[in-house]
């Protein structure tokens, strides 16, 4: 009589009839044929005696990448555990090792429910050293790529940064993954300023990196071979040069002769004088389009100038005028800015009670500047509402020559209701050097 038994072969079973004697001889009587790589329940030696089900796992052709020493294996297997396919392969996983199947991670002793041939990737544990700026750093990881890595272990990249080896490539071990974090950096160019980030090490190579090229007379600040500057900012200096000719005047000088036979205060004119003409040629450079600089080059004389001759008189005339309470003669009448000063109250942080001749500061003494110093030394002054003064002292007044400063002491100086007239007319009365003609500058 036939025997009954259920077979079930990759998960599906059947109901078969049959006179064989062994778990072989019954799959053999339905046709299945089984190779050395099959895996069968009984053993295929064993007794149909006390068997009422066999199953049965087909062996099949399973493909092996390994990322550790980059080679693929073909293994014929009945197993679906990803561990028990390795170990066929010869590969004995490790803890921390990771299989993938189609790209997605699965469990090294979690059975496989996959039909027909399929990959299986594994990716050993490796000890990957990562230098960040000097920080050595060691993790282990089974990630794919450098990136992967990077990523699983909290590092993250930013825009600029360089890595030493591909952010999407293997690991590789034979180098440590050096890891320069890029700076932030502003370059100012052409109007407009340009945020990036960089790990180049002089200004030349930034500027190559974004695109600005230096042409002609253009330069940077910091120079093109200078490391990055502290505070991060690069300067693009767009310069150009134009060369211009142009005519300018000669200016003439005049001559003066002193007639004494002539007052004071009169002129002739012997020669006029006739500017010179000149072209001159000029190069202006200019820094993102503003003149910086002008330097003359060269100069062609056209014309050359015509010098003036004046005759001046040097004859002094008095004359009388009732100017300071009493009739007084005066030489000259001269427009000034006035002035008051007192030893304490002279524009200095200390009291200055003595004048350039060494006499007191008081009532009566005057000032003038330094040009007019050695004309009118000991030269007596009428100053309509001061009376009369004699120059002993020297000052300056915002650059005007045409001044005087009214001297007083402290209390006197205290009393005043006007510290300043403008526009003073003021005579000055003598005595003078001789052959001063009182031409003053």
């Amino acid at each position: 009589m036939g025997k009954q038994l259920t077979v079930v072969v990759d998960g599906k079973p059947s109901q078969v009839t049959t006179h064989a004697l062994t778990v072989r001889g019954a799959l053999r009587s339905v046709g299945i044929k089984l190779s050395p790589f099959d895996q069968v329940n009984p053993p295929s030696s064993s007794s149909l005696a006390q068997v009422t089900e066999i199953t049965v796992k087909l062996s099949r052709s399973i493909r092996v990448w390994n990322d550790g020493t980059q080679t693929l294996s073909t293994v014929k297997t009945a197993a679906t555990v990803p561990a028990e396919i390795l170990v066929t392969a010869g590969i004995l996983p490790g803890a921390g090792d990771i299989v993938r199947l189609n790209g997605l991670i699965v469990p090294l002793e979690q059975p496989l429910n996959v039909s027909g041939p399929f990959t299986l990737q594994y990716t050993p544990v490796v000890t990957l050293t990562v230098n960040m700026d000097g920080a050595v750093n060691t993790f282990n990881t089974a990630a794919s790529s450098v990136g992967a890595a990077l990523w699983e272990h909290g590092i993250t990249l930013h825009g600029g940064d360089a890595l030493s080896q591909s952010f999407s490539g293997s690991i590789d071990l034979q180098d440590a993954l050096t890891v320069t974090r890029a700076r932030p950096l502003i370059i100012t160019a052409d109007g407009r300023d340009i945020s990036t980030f960089a790990t180049a090490p002089t200004v030349g190579e930034v500027l190559a990196k974004v695109g600005i090229t230096l042409q002609d007379l253009d330069y940077s600040k910091p120079a093109e071979t200078d490391p990055l500057p502290e505070d991060g900012r690069i300067f693009v200096v767009r310069v150009r040069e134009e060369v211009l000719r142009e005519q300018q005047a000669i200016p003439y000088t005049t001559e003066k002769q002193t007639d004494n036979t002539m007052e004071v205060g009169q002129t002739q004119t012997i020669t006029a004088g006739v500017d010179g003409l000149q072209v001159v040629q000029v190069r202006i450079r200019y820094e993102d389009g503003k003149e910086v600089s002008r330097s003359t080059e060269e100069k062609v004389v056209l014309r050359d100038p015509v010098n003036a001759v004046v005759v001046v008189g040097g004859k002094l005339v008095v004359q009388t005028i009732e100017a300071c309470d009493v009739p007084v003669n005066y030489y000259k009448a001269i427009t000034v800015t006035a002035t008051s000063y007192s030893p304490c109250n002279s524009g200095s942080t200390d009291c200055l009670g003595l004048t350039a001749l060494g006499t007191p500061v008081k009532k009566g003494v005057l000032a003038v500047d330094p040009a007019w110093f050695p004309i009118l030394k000991n030269t007596k002054i009428c100053v309509p509402g001061y009376g009369i003064g004699v120059v002993q002292d020297t000052g300056s007044y915002n650059g005007n020559t045409h001044w005087i400063d009214l001297g007083y002491t402290d209390a006197e100086f205290a009393a005043l209701s006007k510290f300043t007239f403008f526009n003073l007319t003021v005579y000055l009365l003598g005595p003078f050097p001789e052959g001063t003609n009182l031409e003053l500058p």
